[in-house]
């Protein structure tokens, strides 16, 4: 045992065992593929399909989406402002994607979402104002 840890600490001109591991580990790490067909990940909103009808908001558990819509007065169809999920909150319990009625929130199958800062943790997915 005692040798095995004064390995480390060897001379410069001793070979040595290399403890250091690429991330992602390109063997044992899990890509998008190798997730079961019902994983649940990141959430994506295709704003396209929305009308902003706020029952995502309306059935969130954590309280993690904020929602803004109008009626576009041009054509009388919904404009939605603001579509605003934070990460930092949602628990992936998948109760939004389950209400919303023009399926246009849905969970990928991304995990990963690693910032330096809990604020880069919002996502926007609104259009803006009209």
């Amino acid at each position: 045992m005692f040798k095995k840890i004064l390995g480390h600490f060897t001379n410069k001109n001793e070979t040595r065992k290399i403890d250091t591991e690429f991330y992602p580990d390109p063997v044992s790490s899990r890509g998008k593929d190798d997730f079961p067909a019902r994983a649940r990940g990141l959430l994506f909103n295709e704003i396209e399909k929305c009308t902003g009808c706020g029952d995502c908001v309306k059935v969130c558990p954590s309280a993690c989406i904020e929602v803004d819509a109008k009626v576009n007065a041009r054509n009388n169809r919904p404009w939605v402002s603001r579509f605003d999920i934070d990460f930092s909150k949602c628990i992936f319990c998948g109760l939004c994607v389950e209400v919303c009625e023009p399926n246009s929130l849905i969970q990928t199958k991304e995990v990963q979402a690693a910032v330096f800062e809990v604020k880069d943790l919002k996502m926007s997915f609104g259009r803006g104002d009209l």
